[in-house]
């Protein structure tokens, strides 16, 4: 099999998994908003987010630095995959269980700090959560190390499956934002004992050496730069909520919230794109091939910008309707939300394909420094922004320092790698060209938009548009779109 044969194969596997557990997480997101109250929806991702935060710290980034030393080791030293697992499971039940412990006894003191009393229960149930989330997660990135892409989409998609049934079924008992929470720790530990599983069916099928001297100790100094990347880039990402639960309300969180949720769904093409590819840029430099890693990238980069900036631009157009239908009128609050964060959706999908390849690349340390910068003053606009323009002010300080981050990250890659700028800036004028036709095409229609059929045909109009577009201006060949189809 070929190189792009086993990307393709890898791609199109977490794809599948990513969209029907993003269709499955929406029903629920949806489902949700309508069953709970505005202010118990906030409280809800309140904690959730809470929860990512504390689950990065605890899981250290210790399953990607057990991947990269998984590739650099599968070909030349296999012997030494058994003692990286190892290492990785024992400094995992320490560290995750010492984060969940502080979580739960700590729990009536950030409930007050944050100023929402009701959080103390969901902090609780939460330490649950976190436990089974890190785990998960950890044993994805080892799968993706082993380029197990299959067995890591598997699982994730039976997680999909089980949240809702849960969740919803808590909610309708009348458990309320308990019930609904109950359904994300379940649903981690169905997929925490599947990942367990298959990590376990890896690390018994090696071969085992005698330790490689002081390997142990490279694992847990490579994670230290991931851990700070990943908490930066959590905090990034949710500290915004945070924020906004602590400077204004609960219902301020449920249209942040609700904006974000959407982000979610649509990032999920370069996720699976970045999860996919990410080990081969690796891969082909180990075996000296510099070109076909810059070809992988830049195809990639221009790949991304072809679909997302024309989602963003259409987001934009149809941002009211969208909220008022999928999540009921009393959620059009965050239409100005949903607006500012498709910058972030375009620079977000740009550091999918970007941000994995580095950590393979050695660049960990480079990408932390980086994203702990932009970190902080994500933090610094938030405090200031917030409490001034209310819920924009996160919006705008969220896209804003991604996008810085985001440029470094490109300029890192770039020193890694050689793009072909030229071949790159060209593309990304007929994809800008293409971005305009198909606003022009769309925009006349979206005040005529007042149900899902509407909405629905106005969207389909600008996928056939965008479609049109890009194969007669060469950025999409025919061949290509039926290589993207199934079987």
């Amino acid at each position: 099999m070929s190189l792009s044969e086993k990307i393709a194969t890898g791609l199109k596997a977490d794809f599948l998994s990513q969209v029907l557990k993003n269709l499955s997480n929406g029903l629920l997101v949806v489902v949700l908003a309508r069953l709970l109250s505005p202010d118990a929806y906030g409280l809800l991702y309140l904690a959730i987010s809470l929860f990512a935060i504390v689950t990065v710290a605890g899981k250290l980034g210790l399953g990607k630095s057990a991947a990269r030393y998984i590739t650099e080791h599968e070909e030349t030293a296999p012997g030494q995959i058994p003692h990286i697992i190892e290492t990785v499971g024992l400094v995992l039940v320490g560290t995750l269980g010492l984060v969940t412990v502080g979580l739960v006894l700590a729990r009536e003191q950030v409930a007050v700090l944050l100023g929402e009393s009701g959080l103390e229960p969901l902090l609780l149930v939460g330490g649950l959560y976190v436990i089974t989330h890190g785990v998960f997660n950890s044993g994805r990135s080892i799968c993706q190390g082993f380029k197990k892409i299959e067995w890591a989409a598997s699982i994730a998609l039976v997680e999909a499956v089980v949240r809702p049934l849960v969740a919803i079924g808590l909610v309708l008992a009348g458990l309320g934002a308990v019930g609904a929470l109950v359904g994300y720790v379940v649903s981690s530990f169905v997929a925490a004992a599947l990942t367990v599983g298959a990590v376990y069916s890896l690390y018994t099928t090696a071969e085992r050496c005698p330790i490689e001297p002081g390997l142990r100790r490279r694992i847990v100094e490579y994670a230290l730069p991931i851990t700070l990347t990943e908490n930066s880039s959590t905090l990034m990402k949710r500290v915004d909520i945070l924020l906004i639960g602590a400077f204004l309300t609960p219902l301020a969180v449920s249209y942040y919230v609700v904006a974000k949720q959407i982000m979610t769904f649509l990032k999920v093409p370069a996720n699976s794109l970045g999860f996919a590819i990410a080990p081969r840029y690796s891969e082909q430099l180990h075996r000296d091939n510099l070109e076909t890693a810059s070809r992988l990238y830049g195809e990639a980069l221009t790949s991304t910008l072809l679909f997302y900036v024309p989602a963003a631009v259409g987001l934009v157009i149809v941002a009211e309707p969208t909220l008022r239908l999928l999540f009921g009128p009393a959620y059009t609050g965050g239409t100005i939300v949903l607006q500012l964060l498709t910058i972030y959706l375009v620079v977000q999908a740009i550091s999918y394909i970007t941000s994995g390849g580095l950590d393979y690349l050695g660049r960990a340390k480079h990408r932390a420094y980086a994203k702990g910068v932009t970190a902080v003053a994500n933090l610094g606009l938030n405090l200031v922004l917030i409490p001034t323009i209310g819920i924009a002010g996160a919006a705008v300080s969220t896209a804003g320092t991604y996008a810085v981050y985001v440029a470094l990250n490109v300029y890192l890659m770039h020193l890694e790698l050689r793009l072909d700028w030229w071949a790159i800036g060209t593309r990304c004028v007929k994809i800008t060209a293409v971005t305009g036709v198909m606003a022009l095409v769309v925009f006349p229609f979206a005040s005529a938009i007042d149900g899902f059929v509407s909405l629905f045909a106005v969207v389909a109009l600008g996928g056939l548009v965008w479609l049109g577009a890009t194969v007669s201006v060469g950025l999409i060949e025919k061949q290509q779109l039926q290589s993207l189809a199934p079987g």
